[in-house]
C-alpha cells in the first residue's frame, strides 16, 4: 500500500456533507482488510475484523470522512450563485478561490473578488459572497438547485520531501491512517476485535459518530484527526511540527490511562511523537464517542496540519505513516490491560 496513492484518491473525493462519493472510495479501499463493510442510515462507512475467539473486546478505529464546504442558498439577479457555510470555513482566504459547484453536473466557479472601488473594508462573510461560474441568472437557476454541495477544487499536490498540500487532508489523512494501520496488522491475529468508523457530519457539529458508536459499541476508541502544526509568523502558541510524528491528546475528557499508554507504546516502538494538551473539549469526534451508550474509553491521535480549512492543507506523509504505526501497536499489544 501506498501511502501517496490513497491518500490522493481519497483527498480528490468530494465529501461536503450530503454527498457520498468520498465514503464510497473509502468503502472500497476497506474491502481488502474487513470481514464486513456496511453504511448506515446516516451515511457512516462501518466495517468489522473479527478476531479468531469468541468474547473478544472491541477496539473501533475512526476517522471522519466528510470535508468542508458550501450549500448553494440562491442566484441572484446577476447569475451569482450565494451559498452558506457547510462547515467552519476560514473566511479569509475564500476571495478568488476556486470552487466545484455540484448541480445538474460540476460546474467550475470561483468566489468573487472584492472590486477595488469598494476599499478595504471588512472581510465579506459568506452569505453577502458570491460564486460566479460564468453562467446568466435564467441559466443558473435552471442548472444549480438551491441545496446543491460547493467544494474547494480538487487538488494533491507533492511538495519537497514527505510532504503533501491537498484539499480536505482534514480528515482524509485521518482515513489514510486507519487504512494504513489495517495494512500494518493484515497478517496479525490479534487480540482484540477491530471496528473502523469512517463518520459522516463531523464538520456539521460531529454529528455523524454517535449512532454509529451506539451500534458498535466498542469497549475502546481510537479517533484520529489532524490538529494544527506550526506555520510562518506563530507566536510559539502552536508547539506542533511537521515531520514529528503523531500528535498524542492529553484531555481530561479522553481516557488518561489509554493516552499515557499510547505515549508509552511510541517511546518504547522508536516512533517519533508529540503531546498535544487540551482543555475540556478536544474538537473532534473524540468528545461524543466517549459518552455514548455506558461510555467508551477514548484516546485521540492527531496528524499535523498546517492551514486548516482552507484549500491548501499541508500534511507530512511521514506523520500519517507513524500515526498508524502507533496505533496498529496499540491495537496489537497495548489495548489488553485498558479494555
Amino acid at each position: 500500500m501506498q501511502v501517496s496513492t490513497v491518500l490522493q484518491e481519497l483527498c480528490m473525493a468530494p465529501g461536503v456533507g450530503g454527498m457520498t462519493e468520498a465514503a464510497a472510495c473509502a468503502t472500497e479501499m476497506l474491502r481488502p482488510y474487513c470481514d464486513m463493510v456496511k453504511t448506515d442510515a446516516m451515511g457512516n462507512v462501518i466495517a468489522w475484523r473479527r478476531g479468531k475467539r469468541e468474547g473478544l473486546p472491541t477496539v473501533m478505529l475512526e476517522a471522519h470522512i466528510d470535508e468542508i464546504g458550501f450549500v448553494v442558498t440562491g442566484v441572484d439577479d446577476h447569475g451569482f450563485i450565494k451559498v452558506s457555510n457547510c462547515g467552519g470555513v476560514d473566511n479569509r482566504v475564500l476571495t478568488a478561490s476556486e470552487v466545484t459547484v455540484y448541480g445538474d453536473r460540476p460546474y467550475a466557479g470561483l468566489f468573487c473578488s472584492v472590486p477595488p472601488h469598494l476599499g478595504g473594508g471588512d472581510m465579506p462573510q459568506v452569505k453577502d459572497r458570491g460564486i460566479d461560474v460564468g453562467m446568466t441568472a435564467e441559466q443558473a437557476k435552471e442548472c444549480i438547485p438551491v441545496g446543491a454541495p460547493v467544494s474547494f477544487r480538487k487538488a494533491y499536490k507533492p511538495l519537497l520531501g514527505t510532504r503533501v498540500c491537498a484539499t480536505s487532508l482534514d480528515d482524509r489523512a485521518g482515513v489514510a491512517t486507519v487504512l494504513y494501520c489495517l495494512e500494518l496488522l493484515k497478517d496479525e491475529e490479534l487480540p482484540v476485535n477491530v471496528a473502523v468508523l469512517f463518520s459522516v457530519q463531523e464538520e456539521l457539529g460531529t454529528r455523524g459518530a454517535p449512532p454509529a458508536v451506539f451500534a458498535i459499541d466498542p469497549q475502546v476508541a481510537v479517533s484520529v484527526d489532524v490538529s494544527f502544526a506550526a506555520s510562518a509568523m506563530e507566536n510559539g502558541a502552536i508547539t506542533a511540527k511537521l515531520g514529528k510524528g503523531p500528535m498524542v491528546g492529553m484531555s481530561p475528557s479522553l481516557n488518561v490511562a489509554i493516552s499515557r499508554k499510547m505515549a508509552a507504546l511510541a517511546k518504547a516502538q522508536n516512533i517519533p511523537f508529540q503531546y498535544e494538551g487540551m482543555g475540556g473539549s478536544t474538537g473532534t469526534n473524540a468528545d461524543k464517542i466517549g459518552v455514548v451508550r455506558g461510555g467508551v474509553k477514548t484516546a485521540l491521535l492527531s496528524v499535523p496540519l498546517r492551514y486548516m480549512h482552507t484549500p491548501v492543507e499541508v500534511a507530512d506523509l511521514e506523520d500519517i505513516e507513524n500515526t498508524a504505526r502507533l496505533m496498529a501497536a496499540f491495537v496489537k499489544e497495548g489495548s489488553g490491560d485498558v479494555c
